[in-house]
């Protein structure tokens, strides 16, 4: 399935039932209200057990730090459901390393994630996470 909304939305995605996988990727400046929209996909969907991979190496993050807490407590919550996939976030450079980073730790859910440099690599080491079953 394939959700893309408009030619010049700031993140296109795409969410496969079939590989049990999330892929998104970000271009140009991103906001919060953008990351938001690809979640509320995400659970209407009911991918959220789902592994992701989040390629933001195009990307330009317009957050603050009330933004970053916000997306934080966000993934936290979905976390008390149990069903949250492995997730991989791909960056250009080490300051977009460090507020992915930072998202991770402040994001504290019961699933791995980590951040790497390369879209191989992460799409690698998503395809080493078992898919989650989807039902609680």
């Amino acid at each position: 399935m394939l959700a893309v909304y408009g030619k010049r939305m700031p993140i296109i995605w795409t969410i496969s039932a079939a590989d049990h996988l999330v892929s998104a990727r970000g271009h140009g400046t991103v906001t919060l209200q953008d990351v938001e929209a690809l979640l509320d996909d995400v659970v209407v969907k009911d991918a959220l057990a789902y592994r992701k991979l989040f390629d933001g190496r195009e990307a330009i993050g317009k957050y603050d730090d009330k933004d970053v807490l916000l997306l934080g407590a966000r993934i936290q919550a979905y976390a008390t459901l149990n069903l949250t996939g492995a997730a991989a976030i791909v960056v250009a450079n080490q300051e977009q390393f460090d507020v992915a980073l930072r998202f991770a730790n402040i994001a504290q859910a019961k699933r791995p994630i980590r951040v790497f440099f390369s879209p191989e690599e992460a799409r690698a080491w998503l395809d080493t996470n078992p898919k989650l079953d989807a039902t609680p």
